[in-house]
């Protein structure tokens, strides 16, 4: 059995569209903080992986929506490792919205490991144990 890293999101008025929804592309800022906190929980802060001299530039992503948010809505966002390479990870990121049982959307960002210049590295063997707890198949949704 694989961990979930699980974190809440408050949605503030300027995510928000015309007609009080979630703008489509705030979803992906939103699958970022949620990486950015599972990376911190993991042991991992972004800013130490950088301070190392790695750096995880998106290379793709997807996502699909199922629902919508609106503003003050108290979203979850789960998360986990769907893919794990030498230089690569995807990280998934499903967020619901309350009551909760089925995602609103599905996000899977791909991320390649890369020194300063933009060359491909080797993903730290420390982080790479460190998130390997997280790893499972994608949920496709």
């Amino acid at each position: 059995m694989s961990l979930t890293h699980s974190c809440t999101y408050r949605v503030s008025y300027g995510d928000t569209d015309r007609m009080d929804r979630v703008y489509y592309a705030n979803y992906l800022v939103i699958c970022e903080r949620a990486r950015t906190e599972f990376l911190r929980e993991a042991g991992f802060p972004y800013r130490e992986i950088e301070a190392g001299g790695c750096f995880f530039p998106v290379r793709q992503c997807h996502i699909r929506y199922y629902g919508y948010a609106v503003y003050d809505d108290l979203l979850t966002c789960r998360s986990f490792v769907s893919r794990l390479r030498h230089a690569t990870l995807a990280i998934d990121t499903e967020i619901y919205r309350p009551p909760g049982e089925k995602p609103i959307v599905v996000a899977s960002v791909e991320l390649a490991a890369v020194d300063h210049t933009g060359k491909p590295i080797l993903i730290a063997s420390d982080l790479r144990n460190a998130i390997t707890p997280y790893l499972r198949e994608a949920s496709g949704g």
